[in-house]
């Protein structure tokens, strides 16, 4: 996998979905790209409000490169899973 910035998709939809494909707690994703939970909950929301005030949040490219390998190493790892299953049979 190699990055391309021209596949940016900062959407808050985007960073549910491959945190839903990565299947494991914005805490621990959020320890494994070096960011802190606060800022990966303020990704998964696309927004944050202090005092009132609300401010949209958008992640990097850097950040949705992060999780997109994230996500491509847990689909390798059920697709050996399951290899290795099928092969059990």
């Amino acid at each position: 996998m190699f990055p391309n910035a021209e596949r940016y998709n900062h959407s808050t939809e985007y960073a549910n979905k491959l945190v839903d494909r990565i299947g494991q707690t914005p805490a621990w994703i959020a320890q494994r790209i070096g960011v802190t939970e606060k800022r990966m909950r303020y990704i998964l929301a696309g927004v944050r409000t202090i005092k009132g005030d609300s401010t949209e949040i958008l992640m990097s490219y850097a950040e949705q490169f992060c999780l997109e390998c994230l996500a491509a190493e847990a689909k390798a790892a059920k697709d050996r899973a399951r290899s290795k299953t099928a092969t059990q049979d």
